[in-house]
């Protein structure tokens, strides 16, 4: 009997969910299903094992498998004495070495709100269950692996280490704390986004070399044990960059002031072209850490965007939903990197101030790919990156780059020799939305609108592209404040541009018929931020009819200069003191000023105003045309 046939639209088989071996091993057995006996390289890692390569951990050991390592991961391993530590051990001992991170996020943000009240998810791991990794996750796991595998090799690395490079606040512990190196036994920590340096960390142990002496890594840190004679100089070896003293631990505990003068020196050294060896002394420790690692390539990360990542959680995990996962399935990172070098934030300080991109190409080649994950409907959730469109954004000047040490190339205004092009990231966007399969393409990192309106010859253009075509009903933005005192200590555009760029994106949105929303993102409590400033903040969102869904309190994470002025109370670039909001009343009432319209808020929103001696909230002089669209990342506070 011949088949039947059905009338209408073919539908096509969603692709298979793949099986365990495309995903790296998991464990020694899992390693032993392909032949091996011994891995290479073990990567333990603080998040869930993800298989995509806004993942580290898992972009770190698709780069390492590319070049013949055998890479295994221990994805959050239980980390108490009654598991007999066995998750440690999962994978065997690695010929090489383990890797350590903490994962995506500093185990302590991802475990505390700006309250320093614990969290009760997290959104990296399965069924988003919290207290899956401990806290100061990175030294807690290279203390257990040192104790298990005392001999083998510990590096360090990711967004926790890098941040904890050096003597740093805490603000979870509210004290100074010691170099993570000087805190836990590992051998190498690598800083920045690491590739090259952990390529040359483990191409050098497989050619025999000894841990002890890879002490010139570039993009590395080091400890050396201090002595009268300088013992310690023979292992650094020769260097052709100048050393340069940080104040010690010591110093900078006893002396906030000096804790401000080591934060102003620490800020100069991230351009990989002049960056000095900065040497800081811990008792009788010294911690070395070598000049930056040059940008990669862009064929090099388009090499490593372009690796076989399924792009999917570890069946290990069943059904579960991992909430970090969710928001980027179908996101396409298209650069890295930041120049805006903003106060509070430290994606410059971990990812580097010299914008790294993918070729138009690769990033084309991604999206079409993605039909082939499950799960695919034809939209793209996310090109982008640090910041959306920076994409091939950098210096055009090599001998004024090689010089520079502007922590910022686009503020106080953009620089002269950064190239602000978007013609190139627009033609992306128009050829992203137009490849089969593709129905949408959004937006969701955010933007600098300053850098949109340097680019005299295409801003505009961009713009208009990005509102008609690339807005999913609702941008993200983030202003984070309209005070021009406040702004001018984040290193943020004030607020004329951002009254700009609103102008236009509701221009272009009518011009294009279509019913679309800024969310704009703001933060109280910011050092140099008063009661009085955010009494203006909160009447021009009253203006504006803004009722903010997601607000933020500074949150000080280690190494941005925003938390060296919290915890030192001067600016780190002029040494003179700048107002802290840490009375807790005080920084209560900045908040509740971001969302007085909500009762538990009210009363203090009005104790606020009668401290500023404000008059009573102003009437809403914009007419909102409908109801605000609740943020896509709901997991987030």
């Amino acid at each position: 009997m011949p088949r039947l046939v059905q009338i209408g639209a073919r539908r096509t088989r969603p692709p298979p969910r793949p099986g365990l071996e495309a995903y790296l091993p998991v464990s020694l057995d899992d390693a032993r299903r392909r032949g091996w006996e011994q891995l290479d390289v073990v990567l333990v890692n603080g998040d869930a094992y993800v298989d995509h390569p806004t993942f580290g951990i898992p972009l770190i050991a698709r780069l390492l498998a590319s070049r013949g390592f055998k890479v295994g991961i221990v994805s959050q391993p239980r980390w108490d004495e009654a598991s007999g530590l066995a998750d440690f051990a999962a994978c065997g001992r690695p010929r090489l070495f383990f890797g350590v991170s903490s994962g995506n996020m500093d185990s302590m943000v991802n475990h505390y709100t700006a309250g320093k009240k614990r969290r009760s998810s997290d959104a990296y791991t399965a069924d988003a269950a919290p207290g899956r990794r401990p806290d100061y996750a990175s030294a807690v796991y290279a203390r257990k692996l040192k104790k298990l595998f005392p001999d083998v090799p510990i590096v360090l690395g990711g967004v926790e280490a890098s941040l904890r490079r050096l003597a740093h606040y805490d603000y979870w512990s509210d004290r100074v704390r010691h170099s993570i190196l000087v805190d836990c036994p590992a051998d190498v920590l690598v800083y920045g986004m690491g590739e090259q340096p952990v390529l040359e960390v483990a191409s050098r142990l497989a050619a025999g070399e000894d841990i002890c002496g890879l002490t010139d890594v570039r993009g590395t840190a080091v400890k050396f044990r201090d002595d009268a004679e300088e013992g310690w100089r023979h292992l650094a070896g020769p260097r052709d960059r100048e050393e340069i003293r940080l104040p010690s631990y010591e110093e900078i505990v006893a002396d906030k002031s000096v804790y401000a003068e080591f934060s102003r020196l620490y800020h100069l050294e991230h351009n990989p072209d002049n960056a000095r060896i900065l040497i800081q002394q811990h008792g009788r420790e010294l911690v070395y850490v070598n000049p930056p690692a040059p940008p990669p390539s862009t064929g090099l990360i388009d090499e490593e965007y372009e690796l076989p990542f399924t792009r999917l959680p570890h069946p290990m995990y069943g059904e579960a939903k991992i909430p970090a996962w969710e928001q980027i399935r179908f996101s396409v990172t298209i650069m890295r990197g930041c120049a805006a070098g903003c106060s509070f934030c430290c994606i410059t300080e971990h990812q580097g101030r010299d914008v790294v991109s993918r070729s138009e190409a690769s990033v084309l080649r991604e999206i079409e790919s993605l039909r082939n994950v499950p799960g695919w409907t034809g939209v793209v959730s996310d090109i982008g990156g640090a910041t959306a469109n920076m994409w091939h954004m950098v210096c055009t000047d090599e001998t004024w780059h090689a010089r520079c040490r502007r922590a910022s190339c686009v503020y106080p205004s953009v620089c002269e020799k950064f190239g602000t092009d978007h013609g190139p990231l627009i033609q992306l966007m128009r050829k992203a939305r137009e490849l089969p399969g593709v129905k949408r393409a959004f937006v969701a990192s955010g933007i600098r609108y300053d850098v949109a309106f340097a680019d005299e010859k295409h801003g505009d253009e961009y713009i208009r592209e990005l509102v008609a075509n690339h807005v999913g009903g609702h941008l993200k933005i983030a202003p984070e404040h309209i005070s021009p005192g406040v702004v001018k200590v984040m290193k943020k555009p004030g607020k004329e541009m951002f009254v700009r760029f609103k102008e236009l994106f509701e221009k272009y949105s009518t011009d294009a018929g279509k019913e679309q929303y800024l969310v704009p993102y703001f933060i109280s409590g910011h050092p140099g931020c008063e009661v009085k400033d955010m009494v203006e903040l909160s009447d021009y969102l009253a203006e504006n009819g803004w009722r903010p869904q997601q607000v933020q309190d500074f949150t000080p994470t280690p190494m941005t200069l925003a938390t060296d002025m919290y915890y030192s109370g001067f600016h780190p670039n002029t040494g003179k003191p700048v107002h802290i909001p840490k009375d807790a009343d005080e920084k209560a009432m900045q908040r509740a000023l971001l969302q007085p319209h909500l009762p538990q808020y009210r009363e203090l929103a009005r104790g606020a105003r009668r401290i500023a001696c404000a008059p009573a909230p102003p009437r809403r002089r914009v007419p909102r045309p409908g109801p605000a669209p609740a943020p896509s990342d709901s997991f987030e506070d």
